[in-house]
């Protein structure tokens, strides 16, 4: 009786009203309805009583900013050094700044936390999930399994074959001008390393996953950097948006995000499509080598292929694509930041450079030696890949992790279920308390003593920790090192006066603030957009 008396009262009231009146009236509520979410959220939230940018505690659009304008990593290090350790970044959503804090999130198996729900959106387009994106704990847990066996030591020694084939491709193209019989004293032309230092993690990732390289280094295929950087920006900010849920299962499930009525869109397509393409081709000439009797590629799918569980259940079709796109975009991205870095710090320090080349040419008489196991004996390239790797994560903001029913503690924090909380690898590599003078390039840092060397250690975070590290790190090291000892084994390499060294702060798309003039500087798109360094190397005289 009384929801009929109100359904009439109702009733006769807004018949009366104009739609002008209406949408003020409209207007009217959302607004008295927004001024009372925000006092809630700075008075009786329970996250209330952390330190933060006070538009970061209000609303989750300065979030959605940062991963589209490529700083969230700056403005979360700045965070941390404005308000400590524990900083509020979104209206719930915690970023802590400690080696315990790593520890407590991701690298306890038991730590009462889920991935968040972004990931649910990082695959979109693929068709189906990556292991980098599965949610459910025993479903990775069984993604990752199918996967070990193809990144075990046994597997790393057959990959080296492959990987080294595509650093000599690349030096080769990169240092063509003075491998002339007639050019031995002659300075190449300035190059832009960054370019080689990307089609090279393309072309290595390829020829392990699919029997073959992409050929970016040849000149094939060279759109597809800028595709997996569009792509990757695009699913950044999306997975943050506050409608995200709506569109998941859009993006996730169909391919709409292939028929967008873009370039991007139309090069996102083609790359999927030879993924596909690929993918198919090897798999049947890997039943066609086991059908003959024949010596197997032994690269990556070659053990994905033959990977069982216990009950015999394989990888479908779907989760081989997933994850091969996957590989090639985490795989190139990470190996071409670590090089570019690596080579941008070493110009700045002279010192290191000599260091490490004189380290390299005194272990090895030939460049055909630069092989494993010795190449992961050398103390001084394994300081200077750490430390490029800490200083620019290709990775470089929070892994986000959603705290479960019954909440967590966190650096003596209790914190409650559905609050979003990690820790950034940018900030945290950057916090003076685990790295002294932390903006500096020290590769020492890495062989002192015991007690400084594990306090380095237990901060590092380019791979993530735990149960969802990176299952083709090692693989990455030896991209890595290939590169550095083999080029810098036989070639002089230096800044060109007239250009300067490129990649610092300061100058078109790394102007701001927070860009320091001296550190090699990227845009955070998930995957990392960089520049330079420009350089011009030269035949070593023996």
């Amino acid at each position: 009786m009384a929801l009929a008396s109100l359904k009439d009262h109702t009733s006769s009231i807004l018949p009366s009203l104009s739609y002008t009146e209406l949408l003020a009236f409209a207007g009217t509520t959302y607004a008295i309805y927004s001024v009372l979410r925000i006092i809630y959220r700075l008075t009786l939230h329970p996250l209330a009583k952390y330190p933060g940018n006070f538009i970061e505690k209000i609303s989750d659009w300065p979030l959605i900013y940062y991963c589209y304008n490529g700083d969230r990593h700056l403005r979360i290090q700045e965070a941390h050094r404005k308000y400590g350790t524990v900083v509020r970044i979104g209206p719930n959503t915690l970023d802590f700044n400690t080696a315990t804090a790593l520890s407590a999130i991701h690298r306890d198996r038991n730590a009462n936390v889920k991935k968040a729900d972004w990931y649910d959106t990082v695959d979109a387009g693929s068709g189906a999930r990556s292991v980098q994106s599965v949610v459910d704990k025993p479903y990775h847990a069984f993604r990752r399994k199918m996967l070990l066996p193809a990144f075990s030591e046994t597997a790393l020694r057959e990959h080296e074959k492959f990987i080294d084939n595509n650093v000599t491709t690349m030096i080769d193209e990169m240092c063509k001008e003075c491998n002339q019989e007639d050019s031995k004293d002659v300075w190449t032309s300035p190059v832009d390393f960054m370019l080689f230092a990307a089609w090279y993690g393309f072309d290595y990732t390829a020829d392990l996953a699919f029997g073959s390289p992409m050929k970016l280094l040849e000149n094939e295929h060279r759109y597809v950097p800028d595709v997996v950087k569009w792509t990757s920006q695009f699913l950044y900010y999306v997975g943050y948006l506050p409608f995200a849920p709506l569109i998941r299962p859009i993006l996730i499930h169909t391919s709409v995000i292939k028929h967008l009525p873009s370039k991007n869109t139309r090069d996102t397509a083609k790359f999927f499509q030879i993924g596909e393409e690929r993918l198919v081709a090897r798999q049947a000439a890997e039943e066609r080598s086991v059908e003959n009797d024949k010596d197997v590629r032994r690269d990556i799918f070659h053990y994905i292929f033959h990977a069982r569980d216990e009950t015999g259940v394989a990888l479908s079709q779907e989760e081989m694509i997933a994850d091969a796109s996957f590989f090639l975009a985490a795989g190139s991205d990470g190996v071409g930041i670590a090089l570019s870095a690596a080579l941008f710090y070493l110009l700045q320090n002279p010192e290191s450079l000599t260091t490490l080349t004189t380290e390299l040419r005194s272990s090895f008489a030939s460049v055909d030696e630069i092989r494993l196991p010795k190449l992961n004996q050398l103390p001084y390239l394994y300081g200077v890949v750490e430390e490029a790797l800490r200083l620019v994560p290709c990775v470089s903001s929070q892994f986000p992790r959603e705290v479960l029913p019954g909440g967590m503690t966190v650096d003596d924090q209790y914190i409650p279920a559905g609050t979003v909380v990690g820790t950034s690898p940018y900030a945290l590599h950057h916090n003076e308390e685990n790295y002294p003078d932390s903006f500096a390039f020290k590769p020492e840092r890495w062989l002192g003593d015991e007690e400084s060397v594990a306090r380095a250690k237990s901060a590092f975070n380019t791979f993530s920790v735990g149960q969802y590290n990176c299952i083709g790190k090692n693989v990455a090291y030896l991209a890595i090192k290939l590169v550095i000892a083999k080029l810098l084994w036989g070639y002089e390499v230096r800044v060109p006066e007239e250009v300067g060294l490129i990649g610092g702060g300061g100058r078109g798309a790394w102007k701001g603030d927070l860009r320091r003039e001296n550190e090699y500087q990227l845009l955070d798109y998930l995957v990392g957009y960089r520049e330079g360094p420009i350089v011009q190397f030269r035949k070593r005289k023996v």
